[in-house]
C-alpha cells in the first residue's frame, strides 16, 4: 500500500506544481497598454476649461481593465475580450489621466461642473481587416450648488486602427480618447459662456 500511496502522493505534487508553473506562465504572457508617456510639446498645448471636471465615470459593463471588441460584420452584438492583453486601468480612470495630461483649470472657474460617463470603449472591426477605435462620452454640464442639469451631449469619436489586432485598437482608442475629450471640453467652454447659470 505504501508503494501506491506514495505515488498518488507524487503525482498530486507533481500536478500541482505544473499547474503553479502554467499560472505564472500565463500571467508573465499578458501584454499591459496605457495610453503611453505624456511628453509636452509646443504643437500640443493644454486646454484651458472653465469648468470645474469631476472625476470620471463608466457604464458598469466597462468597469475592468479588459481590452474589448466586436465583430460588427459577424455579430455587432457581442462583446469580446483579447484574452492575453489587459489596460492598466478602467477606461474611466484612462480618461481621467488624459484630462490630467490634456486640460488646464482657468485660475477663475465657473459656477457649473462638467461631468463625463465613458458609454463605450471598443475597438470595432468592420470587416476581418480594418477597425475602428470607438470612445463615446456621456457629458453633463452642472450648477455646481443646486446640482441641477444645465445641458447634456453624447460624444462619440471614431479613428481608423492601422493594424487589425489589439496594438492597432489600443493606438485607435488612444487617439479616440483625446479627440473626444478636446470635443467636449470645448462644448462645455462655449455653452457655459452662454448660460446665466453658470457665470
Amino acid at each position: 500500500m505504501r508503494p501506491i500511496m506514495l505515488l498518488i502522493i507524487s503525482s498530486v505534487i507533481a500536478s500541482a506544481i505544473v499547474a503553479c508553473v502554467g499560472i505564472n506562465k500565463t500571467k508573465q504572457n499578458i501584454a499591459i497598454y496605457d495610453f503611453g508617456l505624456h511628453v509636452p510639446k509646443e504643437s500640443n498645448q493644454l486646454i484651458t476649461s472653465k469648468l470645474l471636471l469631476e472625476t470620471p465615470i463608466a457604464a458598469e459593463s466597462l468597469n475592468h481593465n479588459k481590452i474589448r471588441y466586436r465583430l460588427n460584420y459577424q455579430n455587432p452584438l457581442r462583446v469580446f475580450f483579447y484574452t492575453e492583453s489587459r489596460w492598466t486601468a478602467t477606461p474611466a480612470e484612462l480618461i481621467s489621466s488624459k484630462l490630467s495630461n490634456m486640460v488646464n483649470l482657468t485660475k477663475t472657474p465657473m459656477n457649473c461642473s462638467l461631468k463625463l460617463k465613458v458609454e463605450a470603449f471598443d475597438q470595432v472591426f468592420h470587416t476581418t481587416d480594418t477597425s475602428d477605435g470607438i470612445v463615446q462620452l456621456n457629458a453633463l454640464i452642472v450648477e455646481r450648488k443646486s446640482q441641477k442639469i444645465i445641458s447634456s451631449l453624447l460624444v462619440t469619436e471614431s479613428v481608423m486602427s492601422l493594424t487589425p489586432n489589439v496594438q492597432g485598437g489600443t493606438a485607435a482608442l488612444q487617439q479616440a480618447s483625446e479627440n473626444a475629450v478636446k470635443k467636449v471640453i470645448n462644448w462645455g467652454n462655449m455653452l457655459a459662456d452662454n448660460n446665466e447659470l453658470c457665470q
